[in-house]
């Protein structure tokens, strides 16, 4: 049989090493992406684990002892990659433990039980990064289809892997022949194959989830962390094109004194103020509903299902809350008004309910701030609270 070429190794190593400074390049023109550092050291400490076993002929420990704990090495720091990208602590002792077992005496055994163990410790690994972003998928609203493909990519390969360690006592291998055994031959073209398209993966990954960032940051006010005025049209939108007949609420807010706030006290505490505003009716609203700055001191919540009396009573909390959390600011001078509108037997239309709803509000501005007001369908209005 042919050998399989030295240079074969020392090409495979000179592109997996390509790969590595690939996704460098790439981190280093977007160092926001952490996970991308942590991959590209995947394809270099693989790189360096080929270059071993181009001189398997010349020293044959190296490519057992150092490659073989390389290849586990780049394991752990592909199970790293997964942790730094869905967002958890990063264990590094953890990563390097498969390592630093094996360099420590588990290369000892024979031939037959090192290929067991390099494929049940790689496996261990790929497995927990597989599991990581099918958990990641789970959990996040907005689901990356790479992400998914790459899990199944990479449980795929730790399934090959755990196949091999309970098949390594079967195969027809030994120390003499290794470099021309058929096993030899099908592992590499089928680590190749992996790898080249774990490439291409973490790094279209990486990309996708960092657009879908800087589109979420595109709709989130940095200062309050609440939807801006684009991601309120947005849902408008979205209601407009599939609406359904159901109870729903508009709430308009506007804070009370801001430009008094802000020319007596200072920017830094209009600021506070408009922050904890935002604080208070996030605490104070239900997960499904949609809570916006839409302008300066201005914000809409929209509540799905809601009547008047769970609107009313839902926009008196964050009034109440808060005045109460806001006292300390701006020497009491920071209160809210409010206008609501409620549809419960129509198809929602919810630019023409804000329209309804900021009506309300500007009438309870001219009757003093610091209260609720309704505006019913028909455009009557309530007082429901003053607090002057």
């Amino acid at each position: 049989m042919i050998e399989l070429a030295p240079t074969l190794f020392l090409f495979g190593a000179f592109m997996l090493s390509l790969l590595g400074v690939f996704l460098y390049a790439i981190w280093r023109g977007d160092e926001e992406a952490q996970e991308l550092w942590w991959w590209s050291a995947v394809f270099a400490t693989a790189g360096a684990a080929a270059l071993t076993y181009a001189f398997r002929n010349e020293a044959e420990w190296l490519s057992i002892i150092f490659g073989n704990a390389l290849n586990m090495w780049s394991c752990g720091l592909l199970w790293t990659g997964v942790v730094v990208f869905v967002e958890k602590p990063v264990r590094l002792p953890l990563a390097l433990l498969g390592g630093v077992i094996w360099i420590a005496g588990l290369w000892r055994t024979g031939i037959h039980m090192r290929i067991a163990e390099t494929a049940a410790i790689s496996a261990v690994y790929e497995a927990a990064a597989a599991w990581e972003l099918f958990r990641y998928n789970q959990i996040r609203e907005q689901r990356l289809v790479s992400s998914r493909v790459t899990a199944w990519i990479i449980a795929l390969q730790a399934a090959l892997d755990f196949a091999l360690a309970v098949a390594a006592p079967f195969l027809v291998v030994d120390n003499e022949s290794f470099l021309t055994s058929p096993y030899l031959r099908a592992r590499f073209l089928e680590l190749s194959g992996f790898v080249a398209i774990l490439g291409f993966l973490v790094a279209t990954l990486s990309k996708e989830r960092l657009a879908s960032r800087r589109e979420v940051a595109a709709l989130i006010d940095p200062l309050t962390g609440l939807p801006n005025r684009r991601a309120f049209d947005r849902a408008v939108e979205r209601a407009r094109r599939g609406a359904t007949p159901r109870a729903t609420a508009v709430l308009v807010f506007d804070l009370d004194n801001f430009k008094f706030i802000n020319d007596r006290f200072g920017h830094a505490v209009g600021d506070r103020v408009l922050a904890a505003f935002g604080a208070a009716a996030s605490r104070s609203i239900r997960a499904n509903d949609l809570l916006a700055r839409i302008g300066g001191e201005e914000f809409v919540a929209i509540l799905s299902p809601a009547d008047r009396t769970s609107a009313l009573a839902i926009a008196e909390r964050i009034r109440a809350v808060f005045v109460r959390e806001a006292k300390h600011l701006a020497d009491g001078a920071a209160t809210v008004s409010v206008g609501v509108t409620v549809i419960e037997h129509e198809t929602p239309d919810l630019a023409a309910m804000t329209r309804v709803a900021d009506d309300a509000l500007y009438r309870a501005k001219a009757e003093g701030r610091n209260r609720v007001i309704f505006a019913g369908e028909q455009h009557e209005q309530t007082t429901l609270a003053s607090h002057a």
